[in-house]
């Protein structure tokens, strides 16, 4: 009955904030085929969002831009899940700033709860995949644990206006809320799923003995994403670089510049964490997209309680079939690899995991408002700590999905 009531005040904002902004409604429904384990959200062992098979409200998104003044905007994403513990809430809420300017150079600052531009695959909006059901092992764990509470200032230059084939922009930024960054890379490891973490909300993992154990660790089996814990600035910055239209590459460098022996009354602990990323994307023909992403940091909590490094990558191609016949039509595969090295000797508390995923995805659309997508995964690889709950360290993972989605 509650996340029906939420459903229905979803509804009621989707057509009330559409009559005065530019707003774009997203509901999509999803029947899954998969083990019948219980997910990471249920403090199981599976890495994926759901518990075996049935049908669930995958996405509800209401995006919005409401333009205040010719040089002030204020954009939300209001996002309404079946799953997880907060069901209903805001992703992203920000004010941006970009002011009329004659200059060839222009400034923008954005101010508020927004992800950094580091995705090349959620790039819909509501920070959506266009492309898959699934994000990347890199993107599920951003769209997680990893939200700008702060500032973000930037310039930028498009190449046409100064007749050139090259554009560019770089950026910098200051933030709070999320010194406990990186608890889940370390005790749960990478999973792969399209579920953003709200505000207020609490992500869940498999009870850990060494984690949970009153005489260890004395940390609960969830965290809270973008709580503030230390009272310290994090920081980001980056540089996008484009040709034309038809590539692009983007650098960031992200550290939350966390106290990592500050804990809160609530046993969470903060984690300082820090990583590079690295996006590729390349057109070389408007039918065909190619994308890739490599993403390497590390993480520590406690006088080197836990000190992890981390690494992911994936490439992905995405090709509109209607250049081979096939209309109205889009396929999509993706590779992902990703891995977390304990350099660590807190021998109650193993973190190393590391595993490949593949990825299929088809698109049909109906209609310019319906689409049908089918996908299949499997993700398969070992994780130290599966051992406390498994004979085996090892873990294989079967997912199909399709999914009915509507637009408006």
């Amino acid at each position: 009955m509650r996340f029906t009531t939420q459903l229905l005040t979803l509804l009621s904002l989707a057509f009330s904030i559409a009559s005065y902004a530019d707003t774009d409604f997203l509901f999509r429904g999803t029947w899954t085929s998969q083990e019948n384990t219980q997910s990471f959200q249920n403090f199981g062992r599976n890495h994926q969002r759901y518990d075996g098979n049935g049908v669930h409200l995958s996405q509800a998104v209401i995006s919005t831009d409401q333009r205040l003044t010719n040089d002030w905007t204020l954009s939300g994403v209001l996002n309404a899940y079946s799953d997880g513990e907060e069901r209903l809430n805001f992703s992203q809420l920000y004010l941006k700033y970009r002011p009329l300017s004659a200059s060839s150079i222009k400034p923008e600052v954005k101010v508020g709860a927004f992800y950094p531009a580091i995705s090349a695959e959620n790039t819909d909006f509501g920070w959506l995949s266009p492309h898959f059901l699934t994000n990347s092992a890199i993107n599920s764990w951003i769209g997680e644990e990893l939200r700008t509470g702060g500032l973000e200032i930037s310039l930028r230059q498009n190449g046409r206006q100064v007749r050139s084939n090259w554009s560019w922009k770089v950026l910098g930024s200051v933030f709070k809320g999320n010194d406990s960054t990186g608890t889940l890379l370390s005790w749960r490891g990478f999973a792969l799923h399209d579920r953003q973490s709200l505000y207020n909300d609490r992500v869940n993992f498999l009870p850990i003995p060494g984690v949970i154990d009153e005489e260890r660790l004395n940390a609960p089996a969830w965290t809270e994403p973008f709580r503030e814990i230390d009272n310290r600035f994090g920081y980001y910055f980056g540089a996008h670089v484009a040709y034309k239209r038809s590539a692009e590459m983007r650098y960031y460098y992200y550290n939350n510049n966390a106290d990592a022996n500050v804990v809160d009354p609530d046993r969470i602990y903060a984690w300082h964490t820090r990583f590079h990323s690295i996006t590729l994307r390349y057109m070389p023909r408007s039918e065909l997209t190619l994308f890739s992403q490599v993403l390497y940091g590390d993480t520590l909590m406690g006088e080197k309680i836990v000190d992890n490094d981390f690494a992911s990558a994936y490439v992905a191609a995405a090709l509109d079939l209607n250049s081979v016949g096939l209309k109205d039509l889009t396929a999509a595969v993706r590779m992902d690899w990703y891995r977390v090295i304990d350099n660590d000797n807190t021998m109650y508390d193993p973190n190393g995991s590391r595993g490949n995923a593949y990825t299929i995805s088809v698109k049909y659309d109906i209609t310019s408002r319906f689409s049908v997508t089918t996908e299949w995964q499997l993700n398969s690889g070992d994780q130290e700590n599966l051992r406390f709950f498994q004979p085996s360290e090892n873990f294989t993972e079967h997912l199909f999905q399709v999914a009915l989605t509507a637009t408006l």
